[in-house]
């Protein structure tokens, strides 16, 4: 029986270990997950600015093409 007792334990001991080594790979998983997030989140960000940008560009000129447009219906009047 002695050594049923010190299997036991040393199974147990295994246990423990595989359950920190998953953890540990979890833990390290999360990191890298988080990582990805943030790369994704920035180049959101990135796209989003230049969108704004974009937008804004088209607004001028769809504003000078309108001030273009009433000045030549004007002069047609």
């Amino acid at each position: 029986m002695p050594n049923n007792v010190g299997a036991s334990h040393t199974s147990t001991a295994g246990g423990a270990a595989g359950t920190a080594t998953a953890a540990i790979g979890s833990a390290a998983a999360d990191a890298a997950g988080e990582a990805a997030f943030q790369r994704q989140i920035a180049a959101l960000t990135a796209t989003s600015t230049k969108a704004a940008e974009r937008d804004v560009e088209l607004r001028v000129v769809s504003t000078e093409l309108s001030t273009i447009k009433k000045a030549a219906d004007e002069r047609v009047q």
